[in-house]
Order: structure tokens, then C-alpha cells, then sequence
């Protein structure tokens, strides 16, 4: 389980934190999106922006994703991969699909992770894999959406908390 200090900055937005309308506005100008979270990749897909990597769970709030929701999500044709990842971890096999992704990323291939679990720290692999200039997504519960452009200063951010977080498990 995570301590209750490295919880209290996870809760802090690792991004711009903006409403889902004026996220999917600031999100028209990236080449590369990655979603986090099954809400937010729905509300990107929604608004016209296909993400090229969006990892999902089936899950929001703990509890399952109405199936209007979770088929607009997963039935676009893409790369699959398909992982364990308990809650409150990163697990190697969560790792080694955020890896995979991002290097289908850079040959323009769409990939979907699709976690049985949580994917809720999937975002700190992905901003440590995914190319510089990237747009990395997630849902701030009851606020809206954060967006992560991928940069060496938050590269190095997610790298210190990655660390934590498995010393933790």
C-alpha cells in the first residue's frame, strides 16, 4: 500500500488541470495523446480525438463502466495488450505494455492497454515512456481532466515517484 505521504502528492494534478471541454480543445494541438482512465478516454474520444494510447480498466469510482461507455472505448482497432495490475501498484507487466505502446507510438500504431485491476498509476510509466511533446491524459475525479505535456523536468518527476511507489510494494 502506498504511505500517506507519497497519496497526498499523487492527489496533487501532475499537469494543467482543466475542465473536459477546455482540455479537449488544448489537446487539438499535440500530434501524440496518451489517455489514462476509462472517463477520460471516453470524453477524448467524444470530443473527435482519436488517443494513440489509451489505457483503460472497465472501472470509474470502483465501479464498472456503463457498457455504452466501456464499448465506445474498446472496440476501435488497435494494438491490445492486456495486463494485471493490483490497485496501488505498478506492475512489470503494466510497464512492459506502457513500453510496447509508446514504441508503437513512434511507428504511428494504436494501442490500447487494457488493465484487470487498476490502471489509476498508469500515468507515471507512460509520461517516463512516452516521446518528449507528448500529451499524457488523466481524469482529476470531480474536477476534470489533467493534462501532462511530456517534458525532462516531468520525466524525472514520475522516474522519483515510480521509485517510491515499488519501494513501497
Amino acid at each position: 500500500m502506498l504511505n500517506d505521504k507519497l497519496k497526498a502528492e499523487l492527489q496533487i494534478p501532475f499537469g494543467d488541470l482543466c475542465s473536459h471541454a477546455d482540455c479537449a480543445e488544448k489537446l487539438r494541438a499535440f500530434k501524440k495523446i496518451v489517455t489514462v482512465g476509462d472517463i477520460t478516454t471516453y470524453k477524448v474520444v467524444r470530443a473527435g480525438i482519436v488517443p494513440d494510447v489509451c489505457i483503460i480498466d472497465g472501472i470509474t469510482m470502483r465501479a464498472t463502466v456503463p457498457d455504452e461507455i466501456y464499448h465506445a472505448i474498446s472496440t476501435e482497432p488497435r494494438t491490445v495488450y492486456e495486463v494485471d495490475n493490483p490497485p496501488g501498484s505498478i506492475s512489470q507487466q503494466l510497464q512492459n505494455a506502457v513500453s510496447g505502446s509508446m514504441k508503437n507510438l513512434g511507428r504511428s500504431l494504436r494501442t490500447r492497454i487494457v488493465v484487470n485491476g487498476e490502471e489509476d498509476l498508469a500515468v507515471i510509466p507512460a509520461v517516463i515512456e512516452a516521446p518528449l511533446g507528448t500529451a499524457v491524459v488523466y481524469g482529476q475525479p470531480s474536477e476534470g481532466m489533467v493534462i501532462i505535456v511530456t517534458t525532462r523536468e516531468k520525466k524525472e518527476k514520475a522516474k522519483r515517484l515510480l521509485r517510491e511507489i515499488l519501494r513501497q510494494d
